[in-house]
């Protein structure tokens, strides 16, 4: 028989203490449990409160977006606020009546589409922006567009720019140019749109001249695409007249642009007998040219018409700047004077005395600008400053190294003694004399191109600049309140000889600056003021 012992009191304390350490432990493990899900909750009540944040701060800028769509009333064409349909083309080219196979994302799919990740909203950077790029004013769009296409400047403007077409013609731009027209073109709807007109704006006639006729003659969202072709270069051997009919293709061109405000007739790299003119070629009106650009040929000239200077003019009432080279071998003499009332800006390149007799009988009444490319052959730039002089506003010699084997500064400020404006090339210029003789300009403007060309008939390039500040410090010039450089003149802002010049001038009451005027011609700031 088992006898069964009574525990002592150091063991009823031990099993006691054992089994409230159990229960402790039991409680203690639910506290932490407890404690847990507060911490997650806590997490997630934070997570939830930003996400709040966020949603709300979307729903501000929705709706000041949308406050701003309707100050500005862009509107899509059913009159809803919102942005076009995307489009890609699949073809590299662009039907011109605005079909063609390509891959749409409609309004409908957007809408059905799943909304972005609130992660990716979370995760926006502070200071971004969430303006959508899809609601910017078709203006803005455009100028954007024109900026990224744009090749070189002043080549197609009619109002004359300083230096502007002194510097050789990077063909390589306008092939890159025309490169991005085609990709934007092809982009989307709206900006095939907006840039379908620069695409076709500048347009030269070359060996498919038969598919840019037809191309000219579609219409894209009912208007003719030559309608947008702003500038054209038109060679020769298109308006060869071989036969009766030779120069129609040219003729239907014209025809198809009657916008063009800009026409080139270039410089024939071939031989200028290569093309023969055996028939009359007719004539086409331009009554909306500014600029012309003309190489002449008298071969050419014999056929008449659209390769006729002469007749060229005639039907250009509104020509404002027109450029001329070539050599002319008899002076034609009608009986009607031809005149140009609008024509502004006259550039002569390399052009015979026969020429500048010719251009010595027009009727020019506003012409106010000289550009002189090359010091013509017995010095037949001085009949100019005879016949032109007294009404010149602005005389810009080129950079063209002919310039530096004779003085033509002298001969150019006896002849016209009220220009007020001198552009020239200071290191393409030979250095005149001082000049005490009457004068009236008012600004001179030097460009600092450098000239690497030494020879025992061109004053060194030190020596050369001495000469022309002095002339410029010393000569009589009491109305000249302005010299603004162009190009790069930093070394020699740091010459202490050019230092002691600009302290001279200011002294004078000359001020001396660099060209800030963003391509404003100093000549019509004067006449402004």
């Amino acid at each position: 028989m088992s006898t069964h012992t009574v525990p002592g009191p150091i063991e009823r304390l031990t099993n006691f203490l054992r089994a409230r350490k159990q229960v402790t432990a039991a409680e203690n493990a639910q506290l932490t449990r407890a404690e847990k899900s507060i911490q997650v909750l806590s997490v997630e009540n934070e997570t939830l409160k930003n996400a709040n944040e966020a949603l709300k701060k979307k729903c501000g800028d929705l709706q000041d977006r949308l406050q701003r769509v309707e100050k500005s009333g862009v509107k899509d064409k059913d009159g809803d606020l919102g942005v076009d349909q995307q489009e890609v083309t699949e073809e590299s080219g662009i039907d011109a009546q605005g079909g063609g196979k390509r891959c749409t994302v409609s309004k409908e799919a957007q809408a059905k589409s799943e909304p972005p990740s609130p992660s990716l909203s979370l995760h926006r950077q502070p200071g971004m922006s969430t303006y959508d790029h899809r609601l910017l004013p078709p203006e803005l769009w455009l100028t954007i567009i024109r900026w990224a296409t744009y090749s070189s400047p002043g080549v197609r403007a009619s109002n004359f720019e300083p230096f502007v077409g002194s510097f050789d013609h990077d063909s390589r731009e306008e092939v890159d140019a025309k490169a991005v027209k085609c990709t934007v073109v092809q982009v989307c709807r709206l900006w095939r749109d907006l840039a379908i007109s620069i695409l076709y704006e500048d347009v030269n006639v070359g060996r498919g001249a038969q598919s840019l006729l037809e191309a000219l003659g579609k219409t894209y969202r009912g208007e003719q695409l030559g309608r947008s072709v702003r500038r054209l270069e038109l060679p020769y051997h298109h308006t060869g007249t071989v036969t009766n009919t030779s120069s129609d293709l040219a003729l239907q061109i014209l025809q198809h642009c009657p916008e063009l405000e800009s026409l080139v007739r270039p410089f024939m790299q071939g031989p200028p007998d290569s093309v023969r003119y055996e028939f009359p070629a007719h004539s086409h009106p331009f009554l909306n040219l500014k600029r012309l650009e003309w190489w002449h040929y008298n071969d050419a000239t014999r056929s008449g018409g659209i390769n006729s200077l002469l007749d060229v003019l005639r039907h250009s009432p509104n020509l404002q700047y027109l450029v001329v080279g070539g050599e002319m071998w008899t002076s034609a003499r009608t009986g009607n004077v031809l005149e140009l009332p609008a024509l502004k800006t006259l550039r002569v390149r390399r052009i015979n005395p026969v020429f500048v007799h010719q251009i010595c009988q027009w009727r020019l009444p506003s012409l106010v600008h000289v550009v002189a490319d090359f010091p013509l052959e017995q010095n037949a730039l001085e009949t100019l400053w005879q016949v032109f002089g007294a009404r010149l506003c602005t005389v810009e010699f080129a950079r063209h190294v002919g310039f530096l084997l004779s003085d033509q500064i002298t001969r150019f400020l006896r002849g016209c003694p009220q220009v007020k404006t001198f552009n020239y090339f200071l290191n393409f210029t030979s250095p005149p004399p001082i000049f005490e003789g009457q004068c009236a300009l008012e600004c001179i403007s030097l460009h600092a191109f450098p000239c690497g060309m030494v020879t025992d008939m061109i004053t060194e390039a030190e020596e050369r600049l001495r000469l022309h500040l002095a002339f410029l410090s010393r000569s009589s010039f009491p109305a000249l309140r302005r010299i603004i450089l162009y190009g790069d003149w930093e070394d020699m802002h740091r010459d202490p000889r050019f230092v002691e010049f600009k302290q001279t001038m200011i002294d004078k009451g000359c001020s001396i600056e660099d060209d800030t005027t963003g391509g404003m011609h100093s000549c019509n700031q004067l006449l402004s003021t």
